[in-house]
């Protein structure tokens, strides 16, 4: 795992000072290469022994070991780009896509297939555009056959969780793990004995500590949370490779081939 993923795997755990080191790290990771320790934390707000401590925290030895493997991963191009805003798009997708990639544990996704695979009923909680996300979710699952919901109201999330039992399958999806309204919900259902997979950016929230199988994504934020940019690439990015799992599956690919031939029909 590069030093940028450990940053973030580790963020939950930070004080608000290490944080704000994390964020300018993880944001301007380009400028650190040419930055003294000092000018640093003049820059973040902060102390230069906050910064080594950081760095320590995060399993560097000083603030120069920190520098050169954060520059290790610094794949940025540092040319001008005539193309501007097209190639900032770009390169903002394949950045997550990239960290995505490296955090994601394999074997938790073959874990959420087979739970999917044999729950009694599905429902996909997410408030906001994690909501939006989980209604892409349910048509992916609906169109190979699965009885499957999507539920994107808190008050709703509520209610349903209050009636959800064993054999059920809920999945929850928060980018920052902290979603009030989708804790309940997820503590609620819990109770009730459902099976519990979280999607969210960090290890140490209370949606991943609810959950029976994390599935752990990269915090586009942490590219840019200044940009009107698609938040929820990563989620999709996760989405996707459980799809693709699914359709491995001869029969689930069948029912898809059905239901895409229906749609046809009457178009």
């Amino acid at each position: 795992m590069d030093i940028l993923c450990e940053i973030q795997n580790k963020y939950t755990q930070f004080s608000e000072k290490e944080r704000a080191i994390a964020d300018y790290i993880l944001q301007y990771g380009d400028k650190i290469k040419n930055i003294n320790i000092t000018d640093l934390a003049k820059e973040i707000g902060t102390s230069g022994s906050t910064i080594t401590r950081f760095s320590k925290k995060i399993g560097c030895d000083n603030f120069v070991d920190m520098k050169i493997k954060i520059n290790s991963t610094n794949t940025e191009s540092h040319q001008e780009e005539e193309d501007g805003i097209f190639s900032y798009v770009y390169k903002y997708y394949n950045e997550v896509i990239e960290k995505t990639k490296v955090i994601i544990d394999k074997d938790s996704i073959f874990k959420v297939v087979n739970e999917i695979k044999k729950a009694k009923h599905i429902y996909i909680y997410g408030v906001g555009s994690s909501g939006l996300t989980g209604e892409e979710m349910m048509q992916r699952l609906l169109r190979m056959g699965f009885n499957v919901h999507s539920i994107t109201d808190s008050h709703m999330m509520i209610i349903n969780s209050s009636i959800v039992s064993k054999g059920d399958l809920i999945i929850g999806i928060s980018i920052s793990g902290e979603t009030e309204e989708l804790i309940q919900a997820l503590r609620l259902s819990k109770k009730r004995g459902a099976k519990i997979v979280g999607i969210t950016s960090f290890k140490e929230s209370r949606v991943s500590k609810l959950s029976d199988i994390e599935l752990i994504v990269y915090n586009p934020k942490f590219v840019d949370k200044n940009k009107f940019i698609n938040s929820q690439f990563s989620v999709m990015y996760i989405i996707d490779l459980i799809s693709m799992v699914l359709l491995e599956d001869y029969k689930l690919n069948e029912k898809m081939q059905i239901t895409i031939d229906a749609i046809l029909k009457n178009n």
